[in-house]
């Protein structure tokens, strides 16, 4: 088990974050500049909101739409809608383009349920990305960008090849406040190619 008592879980409480993970984003959009006052951001496996707080602290005529198969308390906020569903569903896609027509940004921290197993569950996290990627094809507008948590192994390389088909930059980072014994990166993908073929 990790260590609840880490800086960054105690920072989240204090900050009034819904979780430790508000940091990374933070620390990524510092760095790559990623979104502005009216973005429109889909924030795919949003629960339970730490991205998505951080989203609105700078979106404000824009739109956050927050989407899970998880339940998610209101983050109160003018800018943020949230839809409970499955992304593989095409109801919640129509529900997610009925709120915007396409998106300058797609944010995904969403991972599977983790079993101990380092490869099964970069497996299952390959599965995941694969599905938010498949998504964000359908509703990301040309030159938009897509960032996603990935779990380390041995396809990594296969998602990235994948990615830069449809994209013209795909970055690796791993933001300080990813825990030191975390196999867990991001993956910035920018200028998106727009639908192929």
């Amino acid at each position: 088990m990790y260590d609840r008592k880490d800086p960054y879980y105690k920072k989240a409480k204090q900050e009034g974050y819904k979780s430790r993970a508000a940091y990374k984003l933070k620390e990524i959009d510092k760095k790559y500049n990623l979104y502005h006052q009216n973005s429109r951001v889909l924030d795919a496996g949003c629960a339970p909101g730490g991205w998505s707080q951080v989203l609105l602290e700078r979106v404000k005529n824009g739109v956050v739409v927050g989407v899970d198969i998880l339940e998610m308390d209101s983050l109160n906020h003018p800018a943020f809608h949230f839809i409970h569903g499955d992304i593989t569903e095409d109801e919640t896609v129509e529900r997610i383009l009925e709120i915007s027509d396409k998106y300058d940004l797609v944010v995904s921290d969403a991972a599977p349920n983790t079993s101990g197993q380092k490869l099964l569950d970069h497996v299952n996290s390959v599965e995941l990305v694969q599905k938010i990627a498949e998504l964000t094809r359908k509703v990301l507008k040309k030159k938009g960008t897509f960032l996603f948590k990935l779990f380390e192994g041995e396809d990594k390389d296969m998602v990235l090849k994948g990615l830069r088909k449809d994209f013209d930059m795909v970055k690796v980072v791993k933001p300080d406040a990813t825990r030191k014994n975390s196999f867990e990166i991001y993956v910035i993908c920018r200028g998106y190619k727009g639908e192929q073929g």
